[in-house]
């Protein structure tokens, strides 16, 4: 398999970045709900200190992402309708708003433990305290969207869009 992206599918890199992407968010994800759930839950004890770690990792592995995409921008499979283009998009603005809403709020910024900067002060980080945790809802939203078309595509369609990302070698 190619490590760039070709008309027909993704290629590794492409396929790698997206994969670190979803497991990183589902972490994060499962995270959230489980607190809200059970607060005290050993899942959660475990992950939360990392909370700020994982989320500056997305944000990380979104800006290489962005880069790759304009790399590759000619080569990439063509989104079959407006609407495919408008979610991926969705979920590429949120996935970066999340991250940047967090490292906005003023808090100490800490990434395996090492203090990375004292906090970034603005006048703003009421507003993004508050925007924070909505965001995270509607990326939820955005994803359970993408997996349904995803699963749709692939039992319904049978157009070969679920293997752009998943698999079948070129």
């Amino acid at each position: 398999m190619k490590a760039t992206d070709s008309y027909k599918y993704y290629g590794v890199v492409s396929r790698v970045l997206h994969w670190i992407t979803a497991i990183l968010v589902i972490v994060q994800l499962i995270d959230v709900y489980m607190r809200s759930l059970a607060p005290k839950n050993i899942f959660s004890q475990y992950v939360q200190p990392w909370h700020m770690t994982i989320g500056v990792s997305i944000l990380g592995v979104m800006l290489l992402r962005m880069i790759w995409l304009l790399v590759q921008r000619k080569h990439r499979p063509r989104s079959r309708s407006v609407m495919a283009r408008f979610g991926h998009f969705s979920i590429y603005v949120v996935l970066i708003a999340i991250p940047l809403s967090g490292l906005l709020q003023g808090y100490p910024v800490l990434v395996f433990d090492t203090l990375m900067t004292k906090g970034i002060d603005t006048k703003w980080d009421t507003i993004f305290q508050e925007l924070h945790g909505p965001l995270a809802y509607i990326l939820t939203a955005l994803i359970a969207g993408h997996v349904f078309m995803a699963i749709l595509h692939r039992l319904v369609h049978r157009d070969g869009t679920w293997e752009k990302m998943i698999g079948k070698n070129q």
